[in-house]
């Protein structure tokens, strides 16, 4: 039988610390690819670096804050394989809002964010940081 504090319902305030952390995590990683975008770098290259970068600050944001996780080596290249998994949806969604719908590359982003979350919150709850 799962403790309440290892449940991963929606109506815990785990969601909630997810998603608050979620938007310092999104405005970091967003910043970091407009950033990148606007001084010319290719959009994809730009998605890419953001995304390490991302992972770096999200790893700390997530394990601390929201799944009070110490991590571990494990626990680390579970992050890493999760926003790996994120990154190949967020890139192909982005190429194709760009390339064959002609979105700037600005708001492509702004429209693959919502299933990124989406994305990671189902990693990181039932995979990464699974009690």
């Amino acid at each position: 039988m799962k403790s309440q504090s290892q449940s991963c319902s929606l109506s815990e305030p785990r969601i909630l610390r997810f998603l608050s952390t979620g938007v310092l995590n999104t405005v970091f990683g967003y910043g970091a690819y407009a950033l990148l975008v606007f001084f010319e770098t290719p959009y994809l290259t730009a998605l890419l670096i953001a995304t390490v970068a991302g992972v770096i600050f999200n790893y700390y944001t997530f394990g601390r804050i929201v799944f009070n996780g110490s991590g571990g080596r494990l626990v680390f290249l579970k992050f890493v394989t999760a926003y790996g998994a994120s990154y190949i949806v967020n890139a192909a969604l982005l190429a194709f809002l760009t390339k064959h719908l002609f979105f700037s590359p600005y708001l492509a982003q702004i429209i693959c964010v919502p299933l990124c979350v989406v994305i990671s919150w189902m990693l990181m709850s039932y995979w990464v940081y699974k009690k």
